[in-house]
């Protein structure tokens, strides 16, 4: 730190010394403002101040560097802090083990903490996690945790997972399992290679691809096999549980029991990923078409005994 010293002038000066006099003051008032900085104007009091009592502690540091107050409450054990240095903000509050710190640059923002929350007009986010928010979101693309993923052409993809709202979309909607539990209305067509529906199904027409082209190792069901499998089956009335909708049909279960009874190994139930068993209905008219064959057959030669007995 510089200071000024003033000299002592004679009782009787002359007009050689007044001169000297002054071109003294003048070099050293020259020295001074070359060499004054900032914290030569403050007391080193004011540049670090440091309270300390039973219950809290508080510190202020200024110098070159920058700004530093911190303030700790001994009984509670909560310390917050401030520091502006000459690229970054600093702001820290924490209590024992946990902290929560907000760091501030020219370029990023960063946010340490346990929970984050906001309480604003257009965006709210509570400890849950839970967020809610209004207005358009613009950019790239969105992925999260590779279940929903948005890109910049609009195109999104949903791996799994439950939406009770409506979706619109002008293109085409491929999934791998669609699953509705409410009204589901298509102006269009639906390709998909598995749908599970918990209602019912109502159409003009419904088509199942059978192309030669789309099919291999095609074999013959005997008509026999058919006539066998189709008397052996046990039709029954059901409600499915939770519904009071009378349906008829078969028992998956019955089924199976028949095939081993019979010996035969025919794709007549599945099961599905949530491990129920289902009947594929419209595979069954193959049976039936065989299973009258052989009785028109039967039929056919009790005719020709007849007439021959005649």
């Amino acid at each position: 730190m510089s200071y000024f010293s003033a000299p002592t002038l004679a009782k009787d000066p002359d007009m050689k010394k007044i001169r000297n006099y002054i071109m003294l003051l003048n070099q050293q008032l020259q020295y001074s403002l070359t060499n004054l900085d900032a914290e030569d104007n403050f007391s080193q009091e004011f540049l670090v101040s440091y309270r300390e009592t039973e219950t809290s502690i508080s510190q202020l540091e200024i110098g070159m560097d920058g700004l530093l107050s911190e303030f700790t409450n001994l009984e509670t054990g909560v310390s917050s802090k401030i520091s502006t240095l000459n690229d970054q903000i600093n702001l820290k509050v924490s209590a024992r083990d946990l902290c929560s710190e907000i760091s501030m640059t020219a370029g990023t923002i960063n946010f340490k903490t346990g929970n984050l929350t906001i309480d604003a007009k257009n965006l709210k986010l509570d400890a849950n996690g839970n967020a809610e928010f209004s207005g358009k979101i613009t950019g790239g693309s969105i992925n999260i945790n590779d279940k929903f993923k948005v890109s910049s052409t609009g195109k999104t993809e949903i791996d799994s997972g439950a939406y009770t709202g409506s979706i619109k979309c002008s293109g085409p909607l491929a999934c791998g399992t669609l699953i509705t539990y409410g009204d589901c209305d298509v102006d269009g067509s639906i390709s998909c290679t598995s749908m599970s529906v918990t209602g019912s199904v109502t159409c003009e027409t419904l088509y199942q691809d059978s192309d030669i082209r789309l099919k291999e190792e095609i074999e013959d069901i005997p008509e026999e096999t058919a006539l066998k499998v189709v008397l052996g089956l046990k039709p029954v009335t059901f409600k499915y549980m939770g519904s009071e909708e009378t349906q008829m049909g078969f028992i998956a279960q019955d089924v199976n029991e028949l095939q081993d009874r019979i010996g035969t190994n025919l794709p007549l139930t599945d099961v599905g990923e949530d491990g129920y068993y289902a009947i594929p209905y419209s595979s069954y008219g193959a049976l039936f078409a065989g299973a009258i064959k052989s009785q028109q057959r039967q039929i056919g030669e009790l005719e020709r005994i007849l007439k021959n007995e005649v």
